[in-house]
Formats: structure tokens, sequence, C-alpha cells
């Protein structure tokens, strides 16, 4: 009796443990190698190598392209599902002063995208704004929900979170270190009919290094099997243990 009720607690304690730990991974779905679109599937080539333009890699050491004639580009073939996560790093370029004369430029991250239409979130330094545009027949409205953001000529992490029906998403914009929140948008009342991903950019505006990140599970859903079968076994020798 003893025993069993060892082996039991030590069972408890390594389910209790291991439901606390995320499994989370995110994978590079766009290294843009050859700074270019690389991944297969994309409706259009668009984009130039941003080695080119700009004289700092992004904080991971790549480049990616840079986007300046305001073509989309769509891939069904990449699937950001509801739950997930889409990141990259973006230069919007600097915003506007009276000191610089920059024009500014805008990254569009689009989602829920299939051949006709998407949704996207759009860093605009042009406009120092990060906002929500319904993409309908690829158009580009004005924001229907926006905040306040200005953009130094530097790297940004951008992510873009889909909620588990796929209903509302939320965009956040990171300074370089990758963790300071600068800007938070969501948009609710999302109508979800694609799974694919969009690219538009202008000004020359930067982006590298897109992923998707799975929602996260408990790692004792990977474990539950083994654990399970080993407590049946433990129970169908209970009566000879008592």
């Amino acid at each position: 009796m003893i025993t069993l009720k060892k082996s039991y607690a030590g069972l408890a304690f390594v389910l209790v443990s291991a439901s606390t730990i995320n499994v989370a991974h995110a994978n590079t779905v766009e290294p843009f190698t050859g700074g270019q679109l690389s991944a297969s599937g994309w409706s259009a080539g668009i984009g130039a190598d941003a080695s080119n333009y700009l004289s700092t890699p992004a904080p991971d050491g790549s480049y990616g392209i840079a986007l300046s004639d305001g073509a989309w580009s769509y891939n069904t073939s990449i699937q950001f599902l509801p739950g997930e996560t889409l990141s990259a790093w973006i230069n919007p370029g600097p915003s506007a002063t009276a000191s610089n004369n920059a024009q500014g430029g805008r990254i569009y991250l689009g989602f829920d995208a299939g051949a006709t239409d998407a949704y996207s979130f759009v860093a605009a330094s042009d406009t120092n704004a990060l906002g929500f545009q319904n993409n309908a027949g690829y158009s580009t409205p004005s924001f229907s929900s926006s905040a306040a953001q200005s953009y130094l000529d530097q790297w940004y992490f951008m992510t873009i979170g889909l909620s588990a029906n796929g209903s509302s998403a939320t965009a956040n914009i990171y300074d370089t270190d990758g963790v300071t929140l600068l800007s938070s948008v969501t948009e609710t009342g999302l109508l979800s009919n694609h799974t694919g991903i969009a690219l538009r950019g202008i000004g020359g505006a930067a982006i590298t290094s897109l992923s998707i990140t799975a929602l996260p599970l408990p790692a004792a859903l990977w474990l539950f099997a083994p654990v399970s079968g080993f407590l049946l076994m433990l129970s169908r020798r209970r009566k000879g243990l008592i």
C-alpha cells in the first residue's frame, strides 16, 4: 500500500509540474533567402534585396527585402491559423520630421488572405501609426482602428496574434530589443474565410524573418499517454498490494 501511494504521488507531481510548461516554437515560414521571396506559393515576386539599401541588419542578422512599388503578393500555401501568432522584423523607415526630410513608408502584414482579399495590420511611418485595414479586392482603405506610433530608422518586431476562434486579432509593435512594447491595436468582428498571408510595402520599407508560432500546448499532453498507461497498470495491481 505504501509503494502504491508513493507511485501515485510521484506521478501526480510529474503531471502537475509538466502542465505548467508551455510548448511553443516560432517556425520561419519565409526567410527571404537571397534577398527575395524564397518560400514557394507567392502569387507574385515583389521586393528587392534590403541589404542593398540598409546598413544594419535585423537583430537576427538578416536583411530580408525592401518593398517600394505598392504591389501585393499573397501566399495560400503558408497557413496562419486561429490561435497562432504571425511575426516579423520590420523597418518601415523613419517618420518625417522637420530635420530629416523623410517621406516615410509602410509595411502591410496581411492575414486571412486569399486570391481576392485579406486583412492587414499596417506599420505606417508616413502617418505615424499602426493601423488595421480590411483589404477587400486588395484595396487599401483608411484604417478602421489605429494607434499612434512614430518610427525611427531602425528595426522593430511586429506580431499579429489571432484569437482562438479567428474573430479578433491584435497587432503589437516592439522596440528593437524585441521585448519593449511600443503600441498595440486590436480589431474585432473578423470573418475568417482564408488561412493565407499577404505582403505589401511602399517607401522602401523592409521586412525579414517572417515566422508563425503555434498555440502553446501543455507539455503534460505529450506525457499523458505513457503516464496514463502506467496508472492503469498500477490500478490493476492495486488489489494485490492492499
